[in-house]
């Protein structure tokens, strides 16, 4: 029996990953780890380790293998592309070469050199700035775990006997599909975030993670009473009755609102007053897809391809890149599909290329920038999105455009390029269309002029957030200051959104604050009639959309214009979602 202390209910804040709230038992998993210090560095026979390197490796390929099978048969392909990276990382004959050389030249152990190898490259992903490229160094350390206790014959058992929710220091892919499903009620990790794989099949599971960055898997024991609140992020520990009785409550009210969402979103985004908005879907991975299709989005108003060059810490080849384009456009059910060419710098860096000193990374060599200055990287890209509009009805969108010249590169680049695949015999469309990202302020204030080279424009409301107001949103010493309800970025958004209808092209908005609830009446009361979301945001944004006329919310962004600061637009903004959509107004002020 637990003791009285021990028993004290213990609310923590964490990071919400996946939505939904569960209520159940603690299942404590604690996967294999050891500490380079731990082992013996030197190895009487170098040519028996490295035989049992590549034992080792063949039998993590297997069960790699396995679980993506596993995953196919219980849910289609839409994980597949998780377990390919995995399994390609490990096919890298880079990584076999480097490993082996480590035991060679340096008399080293297997387990030590497969520690020392992929410590490293893990340690360059997790001090990146990036969250997204932050999170892939948990895949090669899963990896590394994976290995290590391949060499040491060491299973891991994913029994579960009752529901449960699954809490561990980070869970792997291989992890999530081996557990029971029907016996997982949540997961709750020290480690990960919303582009972690284990929150990308979270959500594709429909399933509530919550990352809690406190090392609670150390702290909570097995049979702890434990509530995830997988839309705020909270972590209630041994809840008291009364707390444990208002969130199965809320769980219900959250669940018949779910189903109420899921439910309408077959109907089509339109305002009350009949006008039309495009809903559009933001994905980094070809599995993502299935959540394009299964929230019916209208087409993808951006793929970020950046990732295809990180997660693997190399360029991919011209090939690589048009196949993941081609299966994407072929498998679109409607609408286009717009990718975005590498925006690699900044934060997101690519080892041996970006990874340079920079005084100000986020103000030096990065996105369209680096890819004029490297051809040889961004003309395969390009080829490989040529060869791909083939298949589908594929625009190119390029990052942080600064400048007309930049444009004008760009089209020289894409007509050389088209002449060479032409030349080669390759069919490409007449048109591709070409767009750029609005996320600097010169190219807002110049978005009239940028209206005239280009098809369409997309405005990148994180980057002109951050430029504009010069606030760092990932220095929590100043990322308070960090709204993009600031009268100086919604100015600078309406302006764009301006010069787009003043050009009679598109404009859409495919930064985070398009999924904002109470951000949706002033977009559509600046004139932007396409928003690119996050899939699963897109019944609630088609719900708003259809509880609104569009006169109110330009009476609302006439109210905002004599209001000076952004929490004040946010409040009236928030009060303007109360009025019109309650139904996505639930209060949590009473937990």
């Amino acid at each position: 029996m637990k003791n009285k202390e021990s028993t004290k209910q213990i609310i923590i804040k964490g990071l919400a990953t996946a939505p939904g709230i569960a209520v159940g038992s603690a299942y404590v998993f604690k996967p294999f780890a050891i500490n380079l210090t731990e082992l013996d560095s030197v190895a009487p026979s170098a040519e028996e380790e490295c035989e049992q390197f590549k034992t080792a490796r063949a039998k993590v390929l297997e069960q790699l293998k396995f679980a993506s099978k596993q995953s196919l048969e219980s849910y289609g392909d839409e994980f597949s592309d998780i377990f390919d990276s995995q399994i390609a990382f490990l096919k890298d004959t880079l990584l076999l070469e480097e490993i082996s050389a480590k035991i060679y030249e340096s008399n080293q152990s297997a387990a030590y050199a497969v520690t020392a190898v992929l410590s490293q490259k893990s340690n360059h992903f997790i001090n990146l700035e990036n969250r997204y490229f932050r999170e892939r160094a948990f895949d090669i350390i899963d990896l590394k775990q994976k290995l290590l206790m391949a060499l040491f014959g060491i299973k891991i058992d994913y029994h579960l006997t009752a529901p449960s929710i699954i809490i561990s220091e980070n869970l792997s892919p291989t992890d999530t599909v081996n557990f029971n499903r029907n016996l997982i009620l949540g997961f709750l990790t020290d480690q990960g975030g919303k582009t972690s794989h284990s929150a990308i099949l979270a959500r594709g599971l429909k399933i509530p993670s919550v990352v809690n960055g406190k090392g609670l898997s150390k702290v909570i024991k097995n049979g702890d009473e434990i509530i995830l609140d997988g839309f705020e992020g909270t972590i209630v520990i041994n809840p008291e009755p009364e707390t444990r009785g208002r969130y199965l409550e809320l769980k219900e009210n959250y669940g018949q609102r779910q189903a109420v969402l899921v439910a309408e979103n077959v109907k089509e985004a339109v305002t009350k007053d009949n006008t039309k908005i495009n809903l559009l879907a933001n994905i980094e991975f070809a599995h993502e897809l299935s959540e394009v299709t299964g929230y019916d989005a209208d087409g993808i108003g951006l793929f970020r391809t950046e990732a295809l060059f990180i997660e693997n810490n190399s360029v991919p080849s011209e090939q690589e890149q048009f196949k993941i384009y081609k299966k994407i456009a072929k498998s679109l059910e409607k609408g286009f599909f717009v990718i975005r060419t590498i925006d690699l710098g900044g934060d997101k860096l690519l080892e041996g290329l970006t990874d340079a000193e920079e005084s100000n990374p986020f103000l030096g060599w990065r996105a369209i920038r680096f890819c004029l200055d490297n051809p040889q990287i961004f003309k395969p890209q390009l080829r490989a999105i040529l060869r791909a509009s083939a298949h589908g009805n594929v625009r190119i969108l390029l990052p942080m455009i600064s400048s007309i010249s930049e444009i004008l590169q760009v089209k020289e680049l894409l007509s050389e390029t088209r002449h060479e695949l032409q030349t080669k015999g390759f069919k490409i469309p007449s048109k591709v269309e070409l767009g750029v990202m609005i996320e600097t302020p010169s190219a807002a204030i110049m978005a009239p002029t940028i209206g005239k080279y280009v098809d369409f424009l997309s405005i990148g409301s994180n980057d002109l957030t951050q430029y504009t107001l010069a606030v760092d949103r990932t220095n929590s010493k100043v990322a308070h200051s960090y709204s993009s309800f600031d009268p100086a970025v919604i100015r600078l958004m309406h302006s764009a959104t301006n010069a787009g209808i003043a050009n009679n092209i598109p404009v859409s908005i495919c930064g985070e604050f398009a999924s904002v609830p109470s951000a949706v009446p002033l977009l559509l009361a600046m004139g932007l009639r396409s928003l690119s979301v996050t899939p699963h945001f897109i019944p609630r944004i088609k719900k708003i959309i259809r509880s609104v006329h569009i006169k109110s919310c330009i009476k609302l962004y006439d109210k905002i214009q004599t209001l000076h600061s952004a929490s004040e637009i946010e409040h009236e903004c928030d009060e303007f979602i109360q009025t019109h959509v309650p139904e996505l107004s639930i209060s949590k002020e009473d937990i």
